[in-house]
């Protein structure tokens, strides 16, 4: 519903103006524009509660390997300023990312994108994990296959992380805010991720949170291990970063597409 949308364009507006979430406003040209709101979960409520909203519930119980396994991995919103957004070089999302399994991205849209759209290149997922270099020969040797989607308020694109795309500078009067979400399983964390299972756990208890406050029908139905997560519902993080004190970027892997 659009008034929802504008309600997360509220509720986005007042993280990037409270100088608390400074230090979660990720900024990488020189103008100093934040391009990225990195954990908004515990900077305002309506991004908790959206968490667990009918239409993502409703996608995460029908693409999902188990339903009762469900961890969100990743939260954070691209900010695309009016006549400033920062360019998105080709990529694939594989920063701290799973290569064995098939993992969703899941992109809501506050904005319409139609001024600045994603590109994406159709069926690149199948070609595996690829190298900076890989990628960059690919990309621009296919580069006229790359396909724009066209995405309006409220919109939710989905796309496999092993999809190279990108996006241009927003040149255009309109600003684009994008809430990207990644689910993975219990199982598929244990068996390819490089977190531990206090992470893993405390990151579940959130999505069981949610739940609990949000749907406890669903609550009910997908939380089969409260006893597990009970020390971590009671010490509540919403914030657990992805980088930890054994887990960080590496800038010098040939699959970091952002390293320089």
């Amino acid at each position: 519903k659009l008034e929802e949308i504008h309600s997360l364009i509220e509720a986005t507006d007042s993280v990037l103006n409270n100088s608390d979430n400074k230090k979660d406003l990720l900024s990488i040209d020189a103008s100093g524009h934040t391009h990225k709101i990195l954990y908004p979960l515990g900077k305002h409520a309506l991004f908790l509660k959206s968490l667990v909203h009918p239409s993502i519930l409703d996608i995460l119980l029908t693409t999902m390997d188990n339903p009762l396994e469900i961890v969100p991995t990743w939260e954070d919103v691209l900010i695309k300023l009016p006549f400033c957004g920062i360019p998105v070089t080709f990529h694939q999302d594989l920063a701290l990312q799973s290569s064995k399994y098939d993992i969703f991205s899941i992109g809501i849209y506050f904005h319409t994108s139609k001024h600045n759209p994603v590109n994406y290149l159709p069926g690149s997922h199948l070609l595996g994990a690829l190298t900076k270099k890989q990628l960059y020969e690919i990309s621009e040797a296919r580069i006229k296959e790359f396909v724009p989607i066209i995405a309006e308020p409220g919109d939710i694109i989905m796309h496999k992380v092993k999809t190279i795309h990108y996006s241009d500078t927003n040149e255009s009067p309109f600003p684009r805010y994008t809430w990207y979400l990644e689910f993975r399983t219990l199982s598929q964390l244990y068996d390819d991720s490089p977190w531990d299972k206090d992470w893993i756990l405390a990151r579940r208890a959130i999505f069981a949170h949610a739940l609990r406050t949000y749907q406890p029908a669903y609550y009910r139905e997908l939380i089969h291990d409260e006893k597990i997560l009970e020390p971590y519902m009671k010490q509540l993080n919403l914030r657990v970063p992805h980088e930890t004190e054994n887990v960080k970027y590496d800038m010098e892997s040939p699959y970091n597409h952002f390293a320089y």
